[in-house]
């Protein structure tokens, strides 16, 4: 030891100081690239490479996606990009913010990290829904819909800046948060009903309004049903609606009808739901067209697509909700060249081409799309067709028990 201290001791060359490193882009350092990201139930998340699921035949059982321990069911799953914000609602109406990349890594059965321990929640507060954001627009706008049926939209700028804390992204009184969508200027929304009824509407007929706020009734319940699902009717593209026992169907959403007369709106005011309620005897009623359900026009054109109606109305029929199929839990605004996630509440995940789906009328049951064996659907999510990957050409030939 001796010899090579004396051959080798030479005085460190290398300098340590306490200067400060330089500013850097973190992002820059890390690879963009599609990852699925899966909320449980019990506030369990975490994110995996897209490729990981491979597209299957329609009908099929699935492939294990999370360990459904202790009943802990998968409650949202999506797709995002590594470079993206992600945005928590909660059951309280508060919004938090996380970078895609910050979420932890999981292999298809891994519980994933616990909600608490990346946000600062409260006891008894849970995440409900999550958007996925690349910018904060100062044009587009977030669109809230309750279980309740009431929507509000606010300018998504108005959420740039979160504290750590999180902020108040919507007043929800003794209502539940079901969906956030993304809207811009011009667009037609959809709501989706459990008992299978639907309403679409222009997007400038509910008035922007603040952060701290409640909203406007955007359709009229029956007794016992709620809202599902909320999407963005774009003319281009088909309205996905799944069922509980695996069936579904997807009908073009149509131009809508005529046009938009687009009214003066101020954007200072803000509408309550309280106002909306008042004001319902003055505003115009929908009309017994509006009103039905359509159950016997099936080989009517009117049947292919969605009409565009006033805000509030009952809507009409989306698809016929029967024990075979069971209720309407999730949809999608999908083209063709999309492929989807199905997620049962068993942890079971299949990924199926949209091209695979029957497009049918509105008025119909739909078709199979995945064997359930006493499972149910809980989720679903859309992979755009510029994020299908060439593993999804492959057709996984197994399946998962």
């Amino acid at each position: 030891m001796q010899t090579l201290k004396d051959k080798y001791g030479n005085k460190r060359r290398t300098e340590i100081t306490d200067e400060e490193l330089g500013d850097y882009d973190r992002e820059a350092l890390i690879a963009e690239e599609p990852m699925v990201v899966t909320l449980s139930q019990r506030g369990y998340i975490k994110r995996l490479p897209l490729n990981t699921y491979q597209a299957q035949n329609r009908g099929g059982k699935g492939i294990i996606g999370a360990k459904a321990e202790d009943d802990d069911a998968l409650a949202h799953l999506f797709v995002s990009s590594t470079h993206a914000w992600l945005l928590f609602f909660t059951n309280t109406g508060r919004m938090f913010r996380q970078k895609v990349y910050d979420l932890p890594v999981g292999s298809r059965t891994a519980k994933g990290r616990a909600m608490v321990n990346l946000l600062s929640l409260k006891e008894g507060e849970e995440v409900v829904n999550c958007v996925p954001v690349r910018e904060f627009d100062e044009e587009r706008f977030l669109m809230f819909c309750t279980k309740g049926g009431v929507v509000k939209k606010t300018r998504l700028s108005a959420y740039g800046n979160v504290r750590t804390g999180g902020i108040i992204a919507i007043d929800l009184r003794e209502d539940q948060l079901i969906g956030v969508i993304l809207v811009s200027p011009g667009e037609d929304v959809l709501l989706s009903t459990a008992k299978g009824m639907s309403i679409r509407f222009h997007e400038s007929k509910a008035r922007a309004m603040g952060r701290d706020t409640g909203g406007v009734r955007g359709i009229k319940l029956t007794s016992g049903d709620v809202v599902v699902g909320a999407v963005v009717a774009d003319p281009e593209l088909s309205l996905l609606t799944v069922c509980e026992n695996g069936y579904g169907k997807r009908t073009p959403f149509g131009t809508g009808g005529d046009p938009v007369v687009l009214e003066s709106e101020d954007n200072t005011a803000e509408e309550t739901i309280a106002d909306d309620e008042a004001s319902l005897s003055r505003e115009p009623e929908a009309s017994a067209a509006d009103e039905s359900e359509e159950s016997a026009d099936e080989g009517d054109a009117s049947n292919k697509s969605y009409r565009r109606q006033n805000r509030g109305g009952k809507g009409i029929r989306d698809i016929r909700t029967t024990a075979r199929n069971g209720a309407v839990v999730k949809i999608a605004a999908v083209t063709e060249g999309d492929e989807i996630l199905m997620v049962t509440s068993q942890g079971k995940i299949q990924r199926l081409r949209v091209a695979d789906i029957s497009e049918i009328g509105r008025n119909t049951q739909g078709v199979r799309l995945m064997r359930m064996n006493d499972d149910k659907v809980v989720s679903l999510a859309r992979i755009p067709a510029d994020l299908v990957d060439d593993a999804s050409n492959d057709v996984a030939t197994e399946s998962t028990e």
